[in-house]
């Protein structure tokens, strides 16, 4: 009876602790982490728009996307294990990029303020030179090679 009882009183305690124990391993490491993977899918997704949208020049468009992978990268920031290198370096890049077309769009003050948010970001990323000439040398448009050979190279 005893053999019995004591079964009983370890299977009612590893219930106690193990219940609890198992619904915080379900709601904050895997939920959580599905989560955070979820921001930064949809962060590239966004990210990946604005570019497109840099490009072909509608402003309103990549101020808006641009806004709110801003947004995203922050939330990742706040809520999020993987918040690496790479998404604070876009992060970075998002703000310098929202400098530019503020800029272009006569918005000096808000245009400094990104910039500025852009430095600090790249710098605590190890960006050797951050300073706004730099960053704006690398944000330049290049022209695109010809990838084709050219018929003197036959």
């Amino acid at each position: 009876m005893k053999r019995v009882l004591r079964s009983f009183a370890l299977l009612l305690l590893g219930a106690v602790i193990g219940l609890p124990l198992g619904n915080y391993l379900i709601q904050h490491k895997f939920i959580n982490k599905e989560k955070a993977l979820g921001m930064v899918i949809e962060e590239a997704f966004v990210d990946d728009y604005a570019k497109k949208q840099f490009i072909y020049a509608d402003t309103q468009t990549v101020r808006e996307a641009l806004t709110y992978a801003a947004k995203i990268h922050e939330d990742m920031r706040v809520k999020s294990t993987l918040s690496g290198w790479r998404e604070k370096a876009d992060l970075g890049w998002c703000y310098a990029e929202l400098s530019l077309i503020e800029e272009s769009s006569g918005n000096p003050t808000l245009a400094s303020e990104y910039m500025s948010h852009a430095q600090q970001v790249l710098r605590e990323l190890g960006l050797k030179d951050s300073s706004e000439s730099h960053i704006r040398e690398l944000l330049r448009p290049r022209p695109v090679s010809d990838l084709r050979p050219s018929a003197q190279s036959k």
